[in-house]
């Protein structure tokens, strides 16, 4: 049985949190079903990638940076999940109410029922220092010097690469 509780912060913003047996706390909107992946991949230390995005329509918001990495738990009097990457002992705590898809190196291990990152294009700009442009949704969102960078950068983007690197 979970527990339901509300801590208030001194800005005044109060946030509702559910604790589990195993001590662990998640935001209280976080689905099941994520909350019961992220505590397999806290006892497995398995490397993943995770999309954070709109849980209402599943679009990504299209992160490139602290998404890699295993699952860790803060310490103190409300412990919340954290995402380690490799060599390190801490890192940033989690937004798992806000997870539309959790990779691993292989495969997809959840998605949200209306995950998308939108229409990503590979265009030839007009700049000469950086020509290949990455358009998603017709907006330009990166620039690259090299047209494998850009390709390497669509495939992650779009989920078809786990690492940039």
């Amino acid at each position: 049985m979970n527990q339901i509780f509300e801590h208030s912060f001194s800005t005044g913003h109060c946030i509702q949190y559910q604790r589990l047996p195993s001590g662990t706390c998640y935001h209280a909107d976080t689905p099941e079903s994520v909350v019961e992946l992220l505590e397999q991949l806290r006892y497995s230390r398995r490397k993943i990638r995770l999309y954070y995005g709109d849980q209402t329509t599943g679009q990504s918001w299209l992160d490139e940076h602290d998404v890699i990495g295993w699952i860790g738990r803060s310490t103190g009097t409300i412990k919340v999940p954290l995402l380690i990457e490799s060599g390190e002992i801490g890192g940033p705590a989690l937004l798992d109410h806000c997870i539309v898809r959790v990779d691993s190196p292989r495969q997809v291990l959840y998605q949200h029922d209306e995950f998308r990152v939108g229409t990503v294009e590979l265009v030839r700009g007009e700049l000469k220092r950086l020509p290949w442009e990455i358009w998603i949704d017709s907006v330009v969102h990166a620039r690259f010097k090299a047209k494998t960078e850009a390709r390497q950068y669509q495939d992650f983007i779009q989920g078809k690469r786990f690492a940039l690197i």
